[in-house]
């Protein structure tokens, strides 16, 4: 099948991108990676900060970049839920290392990123910027060509589509299939967290969301030191297309008056975060939804394949955006080994195989985000909803409720496929 002497071409430069770049040359698979921008420089805030859970550190950990990315990060275990009187209600974990293996990190997007790239390039893996993809001009059961935007084409044994939720290989893969907003935002900003009036007598502990008839404020500390604050709401906004998202987020006053909307009903620790808007701080992240994928990889050749964002855009709820991708390109990294020192593998199969596994992964993961989101409603709405279609910690009887999330078993689901498949071929 896939021999080592062909090469595989990863479109998108993000992490998705690069974290594939990494997984296939771990495993003595020649890559290159295309990025539509001109360079991975920008200021380590430009693109907001992000959760990490064990499932993704060990990957991470695996590339032999966690502790780089631990000194770059805020440690924590737990995001809490506080009601209006700032009483806990509940915790949620997103790690831990005494059940999982690791402790959850939160980090820039940027300085991981910029993490990615260094360690890509210190495997002198090819990244070539300045490459907007456009078409797929020819696909062949051995070999798919590409355009770009510049005229050039390229030529790969398999082409990895990991360009987001605007992904356009999406459209060769699944033709027709729409994203779709759904109606909702995220308003976020960075303050000082030395500027927040945290009650000493509330026992406060972050991650927190607090929930009022306001909806909820998320706080989340940045930097190692946690000595900025991430605050965030979610807002209602109708659809717009990217020059109105354009003059939304250009509109900081607008953004500011949309935060700070009835603000006498938050508590006065978030009140206090409402104080002195760092308006270049601001941004918004609409929440868009993927419909389930009849297929993640073309239909006729299986020579084109979509991941991460490109193929299930997860709502931030459950902070798992970023360890699926992870996920997604590790366990196809995996397959595509095993392709190669298994002539007697199917290509189509293992295709198949991988999207069946992942795609019931993202699925488990929906009724979790249903499950989360639901606690950020106000509690009398909660009250009337099915004990279903709630999270709640049972941590203390069952230490191992989020095992199943946090310590994926990816390594021995594919062996456990490929064995099974080379053991029918003798």
């Amino acid at each position: 099948m896939l021999s080592s002497t062909e090469n595989v071409a990863i479109i998108g430069g993000g992490l998705a991108g690069m974290a594939a770049a990494l997984a296939l040359h771990e495993l003595s698979i020649p890559c290159s990676v295309y990025e539509m921008r001109d360079t991975n420089a920008a200021p380590p805030t430009s693109s907001g900060a992000l959760m990490l859970s064990p499932n993704s550190l060990r990957i991470l950990d695996r590339f032999g970049l966690y502790s780089k990315v631990e000194k770059l990060s805020y440690v924590f275990d737990y995001v809490y839920y506080k009601n209006a009187d700032e009483e806990t209600i509940d915790r949620y974990p997103l790690g831990g290392a005494q059940a999982f293996g690791y402790n959850a990190l939160r980090v820039y997007r940027q300085d991981l990123l910029d993490t990615l790239y260094s360690a890509c390039s210190e495997r002198k893996i090819p990244i070539h910027f300045g490459k907007k993809f456009t078409e797929v001009v020819d696909e062949t059961e051995a070999h798919v060509v590409f355009k770009f935007a510049d005229g050039t084409t390229e030529t790969a044994s398999l082409l990895i589509g990991s360009d987001g939720i605007h992904s356009r290989l999406r459209d060769y893969v699944a033709p027709g299939v729409q994203k779709k907003f759904i109606g909702l935002a995220a308003l976020t900003w960075e303050t000082k967290t030395a500027q927040l009036r945290i009650p000493p007598e509330k026992d406060y502990k972050f991650p927190v969301s607090v929930l009022t008839a306001n909806g909820v404020c998320v706080l989340a500390p940045q930097k190692p030191d946690g000595s900025a604050m991430l605050a965030g709401t979610q807002i209602l906004l109708g659809e717009k297309d990217r020059a109105e998202w354009s003059k939304l987020l250009a509109d900081k006053e607008g953004l500011v008056e949309r935060a700070t909307a009835n603000i006498e009903v938050w508590p006065d620790l978030v009140k206090s975060g409402m104080e002195n808007i760092d308006r270049d701080t601001m941004n918004v992240w609409p929440f868009y939804a993927i419909p389930r994928l009849p297929n993640w990889t073309s239909p006729k050749h299986h020579r084109v394949v979509i991941l991460g964002d490109a193929a299930h855009a997860i709502p931030p709820t459950t902070g798992q955006g970023a360890s699926q991708a992870f996920e997604d390109v590790m366990s196809l990294a995996l397959l595509l080994s095993a392709l190669k020192e298994n002539r007697g593998l199917q290509w189509v199969e293992a295709l198949e195989f991988w999207q069946e596994i992942r795609q019931d992964r993202i699925d488990d993961l929906l009724v979790l985000t249903k499950q989360l989101n639901n606690k950020r409603l106000p509690l009398e709405k909660q009250a009337l909803l099915d004990k279903n279609d709630l999270w709640f910690d049972e941590s203390a009887e069952n230490p191992a409720q989020m095992a199943w999330l946090y310590t994926p078993k990816i390594e021995e689901t594919v062996k456990a496929w490929v064995d099974e498949r080379v053991r029918d071929l003798h």
